[in-house]
């Protein structure tokens, strides 16, 4: 009975171990001018998040949808936009579909940082799940940021 006992008590120490090791990922939106983390939401792999814009030249609502992938990496799966505009994918050996509202642009660009400055003209959001996060609302516009993923092990609450 000892011995079962002291069995159960060893499994439990290793499941509980192996929960408190696993690796968490974490969305951070970073101000580089003071390096305040202005955004921190726990992600997973396999996760999308979302950054929407208008152009400023064109005013053309542009829509990125991004994917997390494991060690703090993401990827820019997508660009869509209603027609072409300034300093958008148009060559051709660009894969580009067309839908019945909007051009799409797989683009499957892997990256670590995706840095942006606040737009003074235009709104930019962030969206993640029910979440939604207007840039210019977290920080000056004009300010510098940086969207990073952060991996962890073991985890901390959200921000």
């Amino acid at each position: 009975m000892v011995f079962l006992i002291i069995f159960f008590i060893i499994i439990l120490y290793f499941i509980n171990n192996k929960e408190n090791n696993q690796i968490q990922y974490y969305l951070e939106i970073i101000n580089r001018k003071n390096d305040s983390i202005l955004v921190k939401i726990e992600v997973a792999v396999g996760d999308k998040f979302y950054l929407e814009y208008i152009n400023s030249k064109d005013l053309n609502p542009v829509f990125d949808t991004f994917e997390i992938r494991e060690d703090g990496i993401f990827c820019l799966l997508t660009e869509e936009y209603p027609w072409y505009g300034a300093g958008q994918e148009c060559h051709t050996s660009k894969d580009i579909k067309f839908s019945d509202k909007l051009v799409i642009v797989n683009v499957n660009r892997e990256m670590e940082k995706l840095p942006l400055r606040v737009a003074f003209t235009v709104e930019q959001k962030i969206k993640y799940k029910e979440r939604e996060f207007i840039l210019s609302s977290l920080t000056d516009r004009g300010d510098p940021i940086d969207i990073i993923i952060i991996a962890t092990e073991g985890g901390t609450n959200d921000k």
